[in-house]
């Protein structure tokens, strides 16, 4: 959702992707959302919007993101990191024929693939 992370998340993932487009599922904190999956909900709405990009876009790739100073996630950078992780296993298990990765954005708004 923060702004400084988009522009660096989405030329990352032309490139990483070599694609031209990228959507963008936004909500604060999405690693801690997918990782701990407290707020049915939510992960319903994160998933539905997913599956509208893979079915109907014909995304080839996903990238579930953390970042430095985040406000929907506030835990170190080493928890993020393992939100991350299991956030990305849960997205392997629903999207098991899709390539899916983690990103981490360091204080420099640099993206580092970690997952």
């Amino acid at each position: 959702m923060d702004g400084r992370v988009q522009l660096p998340v989405i030329s990352y993932l032309q490139e990483r992707f070599t694609v031209e487009h990228v959507d963008s599922i936004t909500e604060p904190g999405p690693n801690l959302i997918l990782a701990k999956r407290t707020d049915e909900d939510l992960v319903r709405s994160i998933l539905r919007r997913i599956d509208i990009s893979v079915e109907n876009h014909k995304s080839v790739g996903l990238a579930l993101a953390g970042h430095h100073d985040c406000a929907g996630n506030p835990a170190s950078q080493e928890e993020q990191k393992q939100h991350l992780a299991a956030g990305v296993e849960f997205l392997r298990l629903r999207y098991p024929d899709i390539r899916i990765i983690g990103l981490w954005v360091d204080k420099h708004w640099k993206v580092h693939e970690i997952v």
